[in-house]
């Protein structure tokens, strides 16, 4: 569900669109999604912001529908760029997450368990704070234990 090869930290400026296409290529990458999940994650994005304000901190969750899925796996941005995401609640405001959750779960997986345990894990601001300073073996296993994938 969660490899190393697929946790990225972003330093450096990057755009939005850029970033989550990184992401969904290591998605692509591994094997995880079709060629058309890159795409279907921009126009998601375009349509529903993902952007979370957790009121202390922000995250983002980008995905898109099940059709461009292979296998359930994510993809980890930590964002020390700054790239800002529209919020999902409020489309005319931005948030800028400390951590992208990029989401290809399979048609055979609980989305709401996931989504559920992923809230459960990025919802202490603290427990972010740590996150996005462990080495990427370290993250693997944090975000491994929490998510439940049924």
């Amino acid at each position: 569900m969660f490899s190393a090869d697929r946790i990225f930290t972003f330093t450096q400026t990057i755009s939005r669109d850029d970033l989550l296409g990184q992401l969904a290529t290591s998605l692509y990458t591994a094997g995880l999604v079709k060629d058309s999940f890159k795409a279907g994650v921009l126009q998601r994005e375009a349509q529903y912001p993902t952007g979370i304000d957790m009121e202390t901190h922000s995250i983002a969750i980008p995905h898109t529908e099940f059709e461009h899925v292979n296998h359930t796996g994510f993809a980890v941005g930590i964002n020390q760029a700054g790239v800002q995401f529209h919020r999902t609640d409020e489309p005319g405001e931005l948030v800028t997450p400390d951590i992208i959750v990029m989401m290809a779960i399979a048609p055979d997986c609980e989305k709401v368990a996931i989504i559920q345990s992923l809230f459960g894990l990025l919802a202490d601001k603290e427990r972010v704070q740590a996150l996005c300073k462990m080495s990427v073996a370290g993250q693997v296993k944090e975000f491994t234990d929490a998510v439940v994938t049924r």
